[in-house]
């Protein structure tokens, strides 16, 4: 019988091997610390933190993007299908999650590319066409409601969606003047609120140069009011005037008009109840300028601040200006929203440092589109290779957080959106579209989870 025998380590021995395993986790650790560490260091100062995204579609969009949090809808153009003129396109909605379209709707049709509109209003996506406007469900994308505009009268400026109130679309008309003295050309402009039943009412602007005409001021619905700019020619100059409107009852709430001049307006954005108009101007030794916050509801200025700037964004609490100054990478000043009293300044670091065209101001980060342009090339027309991405700044120091990969060729046209994450409350994604320029290549609607 084979007897089993016991191998017996020596205590020294054993306590020499415990030692060694000990010693080798010690260092092992020790070197896992300094690593995380060195990577951590490197990441805080490494000013070019790229993400890569969570998802991207390839789709080109024509409208800014619009989200319930759990949808992202984009109008998607289809390619121009010749003569007559018809641009097709597909109101497309994509989960956030995945980036998955949940269901596609084609649009009817549209002479005019890039003019249709999109809005989210009391449970309902609209989508404007040349001859009214249809809502879908946006969960299931299931036909809702359309809206006919009034009869179509030929020359006219059709499709002036401005926006829609409980259920009440509002929209213009301009038509031209035949019997204008000058080579310019007046208009007579009329805006109405309309249901899908019938029309509640219309309003006529005196002549006018146009509905759109104070600078880049687009009309507004904000809250159940309109904001109407306008502008018509004088033997005095240009006036320039504001027509605010009850969208329910079609009343004239307040108007405003100011005449042209070296102090002019320069430009106007409604956040929640209030506007805020930059007037841009110079004296003898240096540009100067104010910004007025003006109650939506009654005209009535809250306050108003010494500075050559526009308004950007809105936070519950703040007021973001862009203030542009000479060998400056672009300042940002913040005010108390209801005081207008300044809090601070920052300044961003953009390789396009000119007026940042669109960006979104969330939880202290503002998300700004930036470019380089390359190779550029002069003709007609003149070309260049645009590339473009999306950079995060902290909103106290200026500081970039991280950016998001370039995108060759391609421009960013509307502003970022950030949602939640409806399984964590704590996380949130940013998502924008780019549109890309050269015949090759795809346009892209892309997210990112916010570190």
């Amino acid at each position: 019988m084979a007897i089993a025998v016991m191998q017996v380590i020596p205590s020294k021995f054993k306590l020499q091997y415990s030692r060694k395993l000990v010693n080798f986790g010690k260092y092992f650790l020790i070197s896992l610390v300094l690593l995380l560490g060195l990577h951590l260091v490197a990441y805080a100062n490494n000013p070019e933190v790229i993400l890569q995204p969570e998802w991207t579609a390839n789709l080109e969009t024509s409208t800014p993007l619009i989200t319930t949090g759990e949808m992202v809808f984009a109008i998607e153009n289809q390619k121009y299908s010749g003569e007559p003129r018809d641009y097709l396109a597909n109101l497309v909605a994509i989960n956030t999650a995945s980036g998955k379209v949940q269901w596609q709707q084609q649009l009817p049709s549209h002479q005019t590319l890039g003019s249709r509109k999109l809005i989210l209003e009391n449970g309902t996506i609209y989508a404007s066409h040349d001859n009214g406007v249809v809502g879908f469900e946006p969960e299931t994308g299931s036909p809702k409601a359309s809206f006919k505009y009034t009869e179509y009268m030929d020359g006219g400026i059709r499709d002036r969606l401005m926006g829609i109130h409980q259920d009440i679309a509002v929209y213009g008309d301009s038509i031209p003047i035949d019997d204008s003295p000058s080579s310019r050309m007046d208009y007579q402009t009329k805006v109405y609120g309309s249901t899908k039943e019938k029309t509640l009412w219309s309003y006529q602007l005196p002549k006018t140069n146009g509905l759109i005409g104070i600078q880049a001021i687009n009309p507004v619905v904000q809250n159940g009011i309109l904001l109407l700019p306008s502008f018509h020619d004088t033997t005095a100059g240009r006036l320039e005037q504001f027509t605010v409107i009850d969208v329910a009852s079609g009343k004239v709430l307040w108007t405003w008009e100011a005449p042209q001049d070296p102090n002019g307006l320069w430009s106007a954005n409604v956040f929640g109840d209030t506007i805020y108009t930059s007037v841009f101007g110079n004296t003898k030794t240096q540009p100067s300028g104010r910004i007025r916050a003006i109650a939506l509801q009654t005209g009535k200025e809250k306050w108003s601040y010494v500075i050559t700037g526009k308004v950007k964004a809105v936070s519950d609490r703040e007021v973001l200006i862009w203030e542009p100054k000479q060998n400056s990478r672009g300042n940002f000043v913040v005010l108390d929203k209801e005081t207008g009293r300044f809090l601070r300044r920052f300044t961003v670091n953009r390789v396009y440092d000119n007026d940042p065209q669109h960006l979104t101001w969330v939880d202290g980060q503002v998300y700004i589109e930036d470019m380089e342009i390359k190779n550029v090339t002069l003709g007609f027309y003149g070309s260049a290779d645009n590339n473009s991405w999306v950079s995060a700044f902290d909103d106290k120091t200026g500081k970039l957080l991280w950016r998001t990969p370039t995108l060759m060729n391609s421009h960013i046209y509307y502003p970022p959106i950030v949602t939640g994450i409806a399984d964590n409350p704590e996380k949130k994604r940013l998502i924008f579209a780019s549109n890309f320029l050269r015949t090759e290549g795809s346009s892209k609607l892309q997210s990112f989870l916010i570190p």
